[in-house]
């Protein structure tokens, strides 16, 4: 594993730390509403993404409410200018993902993923920002590739070997599935630094 996860009584301090860095309140934490999105971003400090989200079942994939939600996160990442947005980050624990890393594809769904990191390719820096932290900026360790397991909208199950900027994008939004915040990762694998225009929005 490449990241360093706090436990015991360091959770508890590096969230102090964190609370002092971003000004955050854990008992307030606020609702991002960008104009025309059909759904609201919650931010750092909402219990929601610190949940392991559950799985979809198979034929919920079809089912009305499964496919009006994945075309509000899109809209809604669309909205907030994100190339990537998990259902926790709209307050739903469920094992699903939407994502638009490249001008070139449709943006798509990604349901009940499982990921197997390459360890054998190594791994690179990676600045991104997050819409459930907004306003910053982090860096952090991703893997260069990885195997990504899921189904798609249409219930077809896919496996891919991800690389470059898509294997960034699906690490980022696995995490948030994991109830994992980049915010989590040690303090010298982030920057807190305000976000520039060109880091992209996960």
């Amino acid at each position: 594993m490449i990241y360093n996860f706090l436990t015991g009584d360091l959770i508890i301090k590096s969230l102090i730390v964190l609370l002092a860095l971003f000004n955050f309140n854990l008992s307030a934490h606020k609702l991002h509403m960008y104009p025309d999105a059909p759904l609201k971003i919650i931010t750092i400090g909402h219990p929601t993404l610190t949940m392991i989200a559950g799985e979809i079942p198979y034929e919920e994939i079809s089912s009305e409410e499964t496919q009006e939600l994945i075309d509000k996160m899109i809209v809604t990442m669309k909205k907030a200018g994100g190339v990537g947005l998990a259902a926790p980050q709209v307050n739903v624990s469920k094992r699903l993902f939407v994502m638009k890393p490249s001008w070139f594809k449709k943006a798509e769904a990604i349901i009940n993923p499982v990921v197997e990191y390459i360890d054998g390719a190594g791994t690179k820096s990676s600045t991104e920002g997050c819409l459930s932290i907004p306003g910053k900026q982090f860096k952090v360790e991703r893997y260069k590739e990885l195997n990504l397991s899921y189904y798609t909208r249409e219930g077809e199950f896919m496996s891919e070997h991800a690389t470059g900027f898509r294997a960034i994008v699906a690490q980022h939004e696995y995490d948030h599935l994991n109830g994992i915040l980049i915010a989590n990762f040690f303090f010298p694998n982030f920057v807190p630094m305000p976000i520039s225009k060109d880091v992209p929005l996960m």
